[in-house]
């Protein structure tokens, strides 16, 4: 597949971590609309909005390019462009079609704040199944945390110092949308059916929150997930022994990952 030119992978320190593809706004949109098959460039043009537009489609160039990475890496061969087809399901979940004869893919995406970014695995390797969040730092008020984090959750967030006031946000506010990044991507790897919640994920920060923002890499850390409730049994179901999470954080924008490994 011949990837955008923006389209790039993030990296992290260890072998564990993922490829993931990020498309920045750089993209030129015609570019990219040659990527999509005839059915996508149909449900790209029942967006009026052009907001919801441009997300769309980064969205889906991100996640045709790391179905494609996820098949090379894989010694698959590897369709054109317009052949990888991303649809969602009833619940809005991507689901990957390819042409026949080639292995399942499974990829999760996420776009917003002008960018886009996606993992695919091949579950049928091992891989595990994988789970993206994209989120900007803003200051969260406290009331806003009982929303989704559990008791401990939130104890752990407020230990940390608040922001200094009006948009300026501190290490209280990254950690508390680092911590709802994590739980979108690890919810996002299960990609379970409705009734199913955040509060069904817990999360327990290992890295840090807080370091001055150079780049990738600069505020980094892992997480411990644990699925809990409904989303236990819907791990159970799918076999799943074992989340992988970790996040990064570039200026105010957060990129979560989680992995559902067997």
């Amino acid at each position: 597949m011949s990837a955008p030119p923006p389209a790039g992978a993030v990296d992290d320190e260890d072998d564990e971590a993922p490829e993931i593809v990020e498309v920045g706004p750089e993209a030129a949109s015609g570019d990219l609309e040659r990527l999509l098959s005839a059915a996508e460039r149909a449900a790209l043009a029942r967006f009026t909005a052009a907001k919801r537009r441009a997300d769309w489609l980064l969205g889906r160039a991100a996640a045709k390019e790391a179905v494609a990475r996820a098949l090379a890496a894989a010694g698959a061969s590897c369709p054109e462009p317009t052949a990888i087809e991303v649809e969602a399901d009833a619940d809005g979940a991507p689901r990957v079609a390819l042409p026949p004869g080639l292995p399942r893919v499974v990829a999760s995406l996420t776009h917003g704040h002008g960018r886009a970014a996606a993992w695919a695995t091949l579950p049928g390797l091992g891989q595990g199944l994988p789970g993206v969040d994209l989120e900007r730092v803003r200051p969260r008020p406290e009331g806003t945390l009982r929303f989704y984090l559990r008791p401990h959750e939130r104890a752990g967030v407020l230990a940390l110092a608040p922001g200094p006031g009006g948009d300026a946000w501190g290490p209280r506010d990254e950690a508390a949308v680092v911590v709802w990044a994590l739980k979108e991507a690890a919810f996002k790897a299960l990609a379970p059916a409705r009734g199913h919640g955040l509060f069904d994920v817990e999360v327990a920060l290992e890295g840090r929150p807080g370091a001055a923002p150079t780049g990738w890499g600069a505020a980094r850390g892992r997480a411990r997930v644990v699925y809990v409730d409904r989303m236990a049994a819907r791990a159970q179901a799918l076999g799943v022994a074992a989340v992988d999470a970790g996040w990064r954080r570039a200026g105010d924008l957060v990129l979560a990952w989680a992995r559902a490994r067997p």
